[in-house]
């Protein structure tokens, strides 16, 4: 299938904005209470105080980093925003000044070929000197009389011609000269664009790999203030609970409703109904088909079923498109296939958590309609994503 156009601007802008939820953390390790720490505290009630208002003065703290991040990004990606905003404007007035240039180059030219023309005829009929010639013709003067008014205006005809063809080129020589100047502040801003974008770029890289350990603290800091505050055992389901919260959190954000995310940390990687489930029977051109296709349309979120290392994310030359393949640990990937040209909002190397939002529904590849392709592999082995999830308590 034909691939798209890549839409460049907006594909950059929805990187910063992503990146916007990426924050560092300034608090170190040891700041930060452990498990056992809970545990000690919960024996003490004075310390069991002292531990809720540790972790409530880390939580705001996390929250206030979040804010200060968000703006720093926000900032950087608006300011490649408007410099980019001046650069398509530079380039659009460059454009229409050099089109005036070369209409005003041709006009040149023809004007010189049209001067050239008449002087040329002015010396074939210029002839010799028209005194002389009245003396020596006394008896043809009136003739010789007439030809010449005829020559003096032929001559001024070429001399206007000649005048015309001067200022026309003194207009295509302005107009160069003005794209010249407008050329080498085009090049400045498209420079000074590149390196806006770095900087959003390299901003949100860092940031990425920081959100990793923010986001973990974040969740043990609740589920440990839980724990404290109701004054019960801990148990391993509470840190479970902490990241389904907030994996659903991401998808309310998203403002989609898949159904609530599973106590196991799953959830529905997209909307959508299933077109064509998984094996022959669905293959639809007598193939086996390798996953679950949820049918909706084109630019829809596509999220994370669950958290991950990306793999790889780009075109495929299989037939999947734009492709993303999420590691899971323990054998598991999961595929996203046939995404759009531009839609895709990972890269391979970085971490991405359950819900998080990775692209968009596309039909790139060998897809004849919007839909995501969605596959599981175990050990290399290909899965039922269908049955997959709903032993892990998602339904498609």
């Amino acid at each position: 299938m034909r691939r798209g156009h890549r839409a460049l601007t907006s594909a950059v802008v929805l990187s910063v904005v992503t990146a916007a939820l990426l924050v560092p953390t300034t608090a170190a390790a040891d700041d930060y209470p452990t498990w056992d720490d809970v545990v000690a505290a919960q024996n003490n009630e004075a310390a069991a105080a002292s531990a809720v208002q540790q972790i409530q003065a880390l939580l705001v703290q996390l929250q206030a980093e979040v804010e200060r991040t968000k703006a720093d990004l926000v900032a950087k990606g608006k300011k490649w925003q408007e410099i980019d905003a001046q650069y398509q404007a530079k380039k659009s007035e460059t454009a229409a000044l050099l089109e005036q240039r070369d209409a005003a180059e041709s006009i040149a030219v023809e004007s010189e070929r049209r001067a050239g023309q008449w002087a040329a005829q002015v010396v074939r009929i210029g002839g010799a000197d028209p005194t002389l010639s009245l003396f020596a013709a006394s008896d043809h003067a009136d003739e010789l009389l007439s030809a010449i008014g005829v020559s003096s205006r032929i001559s001024d005809q070429a001399n206007t011609l000649y005048e015309q063809a001067i200022q026309q080129r003194n207009t295509a020589q302005s107009l160069s000269d003005q794209a010249t100047v407008m050329q080498t502040e085009l090049q400045r801003l498209e420079q000074e664009a590149a390196a806006a974008m770095a900087a959003a770029e390299a901003a949100s890289q860092a940031a990425t790999q920081a959100v990793i350990e923010q986001r973990q603290h974040q969740a043990e800091l609740e589920a440990q203030l839980a724990v404290l505050q109701q004054q019960r055992a801990v148990t391993e389901a509470d840190y479970n609970t902490g990241v389904q919260v907030r994996a659903q959190q991401r998808l309310a954000a998203l403002g989609v409703d898949w159904g609530q995310v599973s106590a196991s940390g799953w959830v529905r990687p997209a909307g959508g109904w299933i077109s064509s489930g998984y094996g022959y029977a669905d293959a639809g051109y007598g193939g086996f088909h390798k996953g679950v296709d949820l049918a909706q349309s084109c630019w829809n979120p596509i999220v994370a079923a669950h958290d991950g290392w990306v793999e790889s994310a780009g075109w495929n030359s299989g037939g999947y498109g734009y492709l993303t393949v999420i590691d899971h640990g323990g054998g598991v990937e999961t595929w996203y296939a046939h995404q759009p040209e531009g839609g895709q909002l990972v890269s391979a190397g970085q971490h991405v958590e359950t819900g998080q939002q990775i692209g968009y529904v596309g039909t790139t590849g060998n897809s004849t309609g919007c839909h995501l392709h969605f596959g599981v592999y175990i050990n290399g082995n290909l899965t039922d994503p269908t049955e997959f999830l709903a032993a892990l308590g998602v339904y498609l």
